[in-house]
């Protein structure tokens, strides 16, 4: 299950159902779905694209939900794993500050990587997701993600526009992406 950490004050939260209240105000979505419906042979490894297929297929029902309710027209599965060719090139794409123009929507399949989100009128905070646990990260939401140390991961995805995960760094100091209009602005 997922954990909470409050950074400016060090509490950590544990509880589902806790999590799910202490996220909704800050505008996040946290369930815990679980992985019982995950065969044993898609766990602990890195996935060929078939057996990507075989996850969606999984989870069929979940995303054919989140589509319809959220308007997400593709969904994919990515894993990591220290064996994945350049895992720390693919991982500093998402270890720097930025936002999207979608929501960004995740399902934890295996391992487990950290979230550090910074919402607008409270303090940071880092959701570590475990296998199971779904999170939905509103769209101009300022955040970053990092993988646990043994580096592995599996999550499915989904998107509203086709191209998939494209994110917009946001460097205080340098420049801003305007979480209202999506400009980029200098400051």
């Amino acid at each position: 299950m997922a954990r909470v950490t409050i950074l400016s004050t060090k509490r950590t939260i544990t509880d589902s159902g806790e999590i799910a209240r202490t996220l909704a105000p800050v505008g996040i979505t946290y369930e815990h779905w679980g992985v019982g419906r995950l065969p044993a042979n898609l766990r602990d490894r890195n996935l060929s694209d078939a057996e990507k297929q075989q996850v969606l297929d999984a989870y069929k029902p979940e995303i054919d939900q989140l589509k319809a309710k959220g308007g997400y027209v593709t969904a994919d599965v990515i894993s990591l794993f220290p064996d994945t060719p350049n895992i720390d090139a693919v991982c500093a794409k998402f270890d720097k500050k930025h936002i999207h123009t979608e929501d960004e929507v995740r399902f934890v399949v295996q391992g487990k990587g950290v979230f550090r989100v910074f919402p607008e009128d409270s303090a940071a905070l880092d959701v570590e997701l475990h296998p199971g646990d779904y999170i939905s990260v509103p769209a101009r939401y300022r955040h970053l993600f990092f993988l646990s140390k043994e580096q592995q991961i599996t999550c499915i995805r989904l998107f509203v526009d086709t191209a998939g995960w494209v994110a917009h760094y946001v460097e205080e100091g340098k420049a801003q992406f305007d979480l209202m209009t999506g400009a980029q602005t200098p400051v």
